[in-house]
């Protein structure tokens, strides 16, 4: 009998490993032909529908795993810029329709996908906008103002109540763990470490967010304004005066054309691309069209040389870059910048951020190889959303630097912390510590005591030391003295117009228009040259590897996520020098 169920054991066990293996097998074939970048079939009088919805990244691999494991978004905000540009042209491409489901992306991504649309329209191709039942927020209606026609469903909900800026404090947790946050920073508006010394605002950093907010909701107005044909003062009036929460109230005020259901919309797309009632609507998807070539759509390509938009995205750090947990390794990131470098196909670059910043060493040495190559060749900045702290210091290394209107940067600041669970673990766990050590200052960064006043005065050397390379570079950069860069530093965060009248920036501008400038700083003209991306999207065995390494963290819901992963961030580098803005410093 033992027999026989050890034979029956074996035979179920195996049983399962020929399972799994064959799912993984599956999935492995599944992401291969998910992969393989066929051109899709564009039919004349097509449609290319939009559907924008939660974030939209910077870069994204393409991998068919990550995106379905990994919650990696299949299209990038690169994808929907360059699929409008080839719509324009595409002869078998009617127009656009633009399906509102909630974007969650950051203004200035926003902004530059904005910027796109109007660019578009200048084809005379029609561009329809809908929400459906899913309704709009003031992200959604941004876009949606630029369409000649906007639907929502009769009974949507419509934001549009005004916007704020809110920041997450940790001083409360702090005191009822019995923990403490020391901390020294150079700037009085060097935010990011307040949620461990503060339960609100300082003034310092209420100053700067109202400012930030001031700029958006200026920007935000008088986009809105200009999209519906409306005064600027009516459409504050309707935000701060009475506000609105449905699509009825919206098409009151002239923010909606119609109220109609998406049947009744596809009706409305068939009468502009001249198709019959009763024939089905030709629609192809960004993620689709995306693999369009361009010299199909009608869009110029040349070979004479290529212009490298290598990205700096997410947070900086030593060592290799993460995956969907918005992280730039020192170590990708220059392998990436030596590849631009070392490429004779490669004429110019184009340096992509999109960072808060993050570990001051990292940053200083992706400086050293952007400034290498900004020796051999034009360099031109781009900044997307952040460009702040870290993310401001590796652009000094390059030319030029072009920002959006809506960017937040600067950021010219730097801090250390240093926890001390010490009394938390005694308390709440009954652990103690004791040790030895070679010297007094041996355990300062333990976290399991306080810093004595020697120490302390270590860490604010460091500090200031690390500070005054900071303010060092940016004069170098930007021609100016070092005194005028501290008095618009002191970690203060500006936006990107703010930063152009500062100095800091040189002009305003989108990736397209920083493309365009490093093509002709290298004597490229329009059409001849092609784009390449780097990093390289990581490879499937890759996308494996990292698809089934789930995080506990990577579960919770959002905003905890990035709050879980701000923690993780502080904690692994206290006792380091950090130039990182704020968390989250995002216009809702």
């Amino acid at each position: 009998m033992r027999f026989l169920s050890t034979v029956a054991a074996s035979l179920f066990g195996t049983l399962i490993a020929i399972g799994l293996l064959l799912i993984v097998s599956f999935l492995f074939l599944a992401a291969l032909v998910a992969s393989s970048n066929v051109e899709p079939s564009v039919q004349p009088g097509s449609v290319l529908v939009m559907d924008l919805s939660g974030p939209i990244p910077e870069i994204v691999s393409s991998d068919p795993l990550l995106i379905a494991f990994g919650g990696e978004s299949a299209i990038d905000s690169y994808d929907i810029k360059h699929a409008l540009k080839k719509a324009a042209v595409d002869k078998r491409i009617n127009g656009v329709w633009l399906r509102m489901r909630g974007v969650a992306a950051n203004w200035a991504t926003l902004h530059e996908i904005r910027e796109a649309l109007l660019t578009y329209k200048e084809s005379g191709k029609f561009l329809v906008a809908s929400s459906g039942e899913y309704g709009m927020s003031e992200r959604d209606f941004f876009l949606a103002s630029t369409a000649d026609s906007v639907f929502a469903s009769p009974e949507a909900f419509f934001e549009f109540n005004g916007l704020y800026l809110e920041v997450m404090y940790y001083k409360g947790l702090l005191d009822k763990l019995e923990a403490e946050a020391e901390v020294i920073r150079a700037g009085d508006y060097k935010a990011a470490v307040e949620p461990f010394l503060r339960r609100d605002m300082s003034v310092e950093n209420e100053t700067q967010l109202n400012a930030l907010l001031s700029a958006h909701n200026s920007s935000f107005m008088e986009a809105v304004a200009d999209g519906r044909s409306l005064e600027v003062s009516d459409i504050e009036a309707v935000a701060t005066d009475g506000a609105l929460l449905t699509a009825a109230e919206a098409r009151e005020v002239g923010l909606l054309d119609r109220l109609v259901f998406e049947d009744e919309v596809i009706s409305s797309l068939k009468d502009l691309a001249g198709v019959d009632e009763d024939d089905p609507l030709r629609r192809i998807t960004v993620r689709s069209y995306a693999a369009t070539p361009d010299s199909k759509a009608g869009l110029s390509t040349g070979n004479q040389g290529t212009v490298a938009v290598v990205y700096a995205v997410g947070t900086i750090v030593s060592g290799k870059s993460g995956t969907g947990r918005g992280i730039i390794g020192s170590k990708t990131f220059n392998e990436a910048m030596r590849e631009a470098r070392r490429s004779s196909r490669i004429k110019a670059v184009v340096l992509r951020i999109n960072s808060p910043g993050g570990s001051a060493t990292a940053s200083d040495a992706m400086w050293r190889e952007i400034k290498l190559t900004a020796e051999e060749k034009p360099v031109i900045v781009s900044m997307g959303d952040l460009a702040a702290s870290g993310g401001y210091w590796i652009a000094t290394a390059a030319d030029t630097i072009i920002a959006d209107p809506q960017t937040l940067t600067g950021s010219i600041g730097v801090f250390g912390l240093v926890f001390n669970v010490g009394q938390t673990l005694e308390s709440k766990l009954g652990l103690t510590t004791d040790g030895v050590r070679t010297s007094p200052y041996a355990d300062m960064f333990s976290g399991m005591r306080s810093l004595s006043a020697a120490e302390r005065a270590l860490l604010e050397r460091a500090v200031a030391s690390t500070y005054g390379e900071f303010l060092q570079k940016v004069a170098d950069s930007r021609g100016m003295d070092v005194d005028a860069v501290d008095r618009i530093g002191q970690g203060r965060i500006w936006t990107g117009e703010q930063a152009r009248e500062l100095g800091l920036v040189d002009i305003m501008g989108t990736l397209d228009a920083a493309i365009r400038i490093a093509a002709e700083t290298a004597d490229l003209s329009e059409g001849t040259y092609r784009i390449t991306r780097l990093p390289r999207p990581k490879t499937l065995i890759e996308g494996l590897n990292d698809a089934f390494l789930v995080r506990v963290s990577d579960m919770l819901p959002q905003p905890l996520n990035r709050q879980t992963a701000f923690l993780e961030e502080m904690i692994r580098n206290q006792g380091t020098v950090q130039a990182r803005m704020q968390l989250d410093v995002t216009v809702r």
